[in-house]
């Protein structure tokens, strides 16, 4: 592998001397460490130096730019830089030789992180879990590598991106919806469904159903198709599928805590539970789950085509592996990876996160981006933050803006939306918040009006 390598790098340091097209391929997609041969790393980078400035790159500047860094020595001399462009005729092959250099540089990396892990475990004085970690995240680290992406982009590739996403959202538009259905129909209006690759919270107070609306969210989804995977940090998947359950069924929720069904309700939940088991849902309840093992898990998942919504409830009882920080910088650090993860998903991530008390004490009850908990980073990294919020929990009979009556009465407040719009949603929920759906003002009401 090694006599290869070395003559693939000859071959695209070659090309980088006599073609200004190559260099700028090869400079987007390969990185000085990614040369076997340390010779070649130092000649790399000299033709980086060269390109960063807007200096020509040639046989010639290149040996300059070395002697005055003083790395020529370490290439071979002059004579070896000469003798590199004359190793190729053309650039003709040069996205090839890139790709073939980015494996060899993954198999190697590969080979040194599994030694170093297999060391690590043969130590009996190491957790055994923390080296199952690291191990999880030194591969995850690797499949972030295996393609070197290319963030910049010319005007072009920018239009034809952007006329090819126009494009995606009219084959895919029904009524307007161009994302994954949210279930409620103010909010598809709205947002136009959940967006591929984007970051949403939705926040509120313990109490307040956070819980109860992601689930809602997730039952909608996977209803229209979308594979969902939904981890949970304070329920176990046996307490989700009673929501579920609870959620599709006609029994009521307090006797089935207590076990006084009717055999009709037993009936009933069995039916129900069958019918949601074909459901396209993935629940993981691992306690303490840290975002590194969240990350590989839901690569791994969407690698299998079973992901297309992902949800994490909540986000301040998600860990980090590192040490010696305050929470303030751990959700942050968090909130950061969940948005990087989205991106590279490619799907949406829901995210529940909690307000802090200050809300409580705000003119109406009503949250603000300013309440939300622990971490201004949330409101920085959200594509769309949705605040909930229930006006009966602060003594409302009534809803200032719309007047609807607060029984039974959701707000959901699109608070940020760096797409497009801001504003609120309102749904209906049960007493036992098992039930979410689109919110209907009571007959009453409506004939008080007429």
């Amino acid at each position: 592998m090694e006599n290869s390598a070395s003559e693939i790098e000859e071959a695209v340091l070659g090309a980088c001397l006599l073609e200004r097209g190559a260099q700028d391929t090869v400079l987007k997609r390969l990185r000085p460490e990614m040369f076997y041969v340390s010779a070649h790393q130092a000649v790399f980078r000299a033709v980086a130096a060269l390109y960063g400035r807007g200096e020509g790159v040639d046989m010639l500047t290149v040996t300059e730019e070395m002697r005055r860094s003083g790395t020529l020595d370490e290439a071979g001399g002059a004579y070896r830089v000469a003798m590199l462009a004359g190793r190729v005729a053309s650039a003709a092959h040069i996205e090839y030789h890139c790709l073939i250099l980015q494996q060899y540089y993954l198999r190697r990396r590969l080979v040194q992180v599994l030694s170093e892990q297999l060391k690590a475990a043969g130590d009996m004085t190491n957790d055994v879990y923390d080296v199952v970690i690291a191990v999880q995240r030194e591969i995850a680290a690797l499949l972030d590598d295996s393609e070197v992406e290319d963030h910049l982009h010319d005007m072009p590739e920018v239009m034809d991106r952007t006329v090819r996403e126009v494009e995606r959202r009219q084959a895919l538009s029904v009524g307007g919806l161009t994302g994954v259905p949210t279930g409620l129909a103010e909010l598809d209006a709205l947002t136009g469904g959940w967006q591929p690759g984007n970051l949403i919270f939705t926040a509120a107070r313990p109490g307040d159903g956070k819980t109860a609306i992601d689930l809602f969210f997730a039952r909608k989804a996977a209803m229209a198709g979308v594979p969902v995977a939904f981890f949970t940090l304070e329920m176990t998947a046996a307490e989700v599928g009673e929501r579920f359950v609870l959620a599709e069924s006609r029994a009521d929720p307090l006797r089935m805590k207590r076990g006084q069904l009717t055999d009709e309700e037993l009936d009933d939940v069995r039916r129900t539970a069958e019918r949601m088991s074909a459901l396209p849902i993935h629940v993981d309840d691992t306690p303490y789950i840290n975002i590194d093992q969240l990350c590989i898990i839901a690569k791994g998942l969407q690698a299998k085509g079973r992901l297309g919504l992902l949800f994490v409830d909540y986000l301040q009882l998600l860990e980090t592996v590192s040490k010696g920080r305050t929470r303030e910088q751990e959700v942050a650090e968090c909130s950061r990876r969940l948005k990087g993860l989205a991106r590279s998903l490619g799907c949406p991530v829901i995210v529940s996160s909690q307000l802090n008390r200050q809300v409580e004490g705000q003119r109406y009850g009503i949250p603000e981006l300013r309440n939300l908990r622990e971490s201004g980073a949330i409101e920085q990294d959200a594509d769309m933050v949705v605040m909930l919020y229930r006006p009966e929990r602060c003594g409302f009979h009534t809803e200032k803006d719309s007047g609807y009556p607060t029984e039974g009465l959701g707000v959901a407040i699109v608070a940020k939306h760096r797409n497009g719009s801001t504003g609120k949603v309102y749904y209906g929920y049960n007493p036992s918040m098992t039930r979410i759906g689109e919110y209907e003002p009571p007959a009453g009401w409506i004939k008080k009006l007429l």
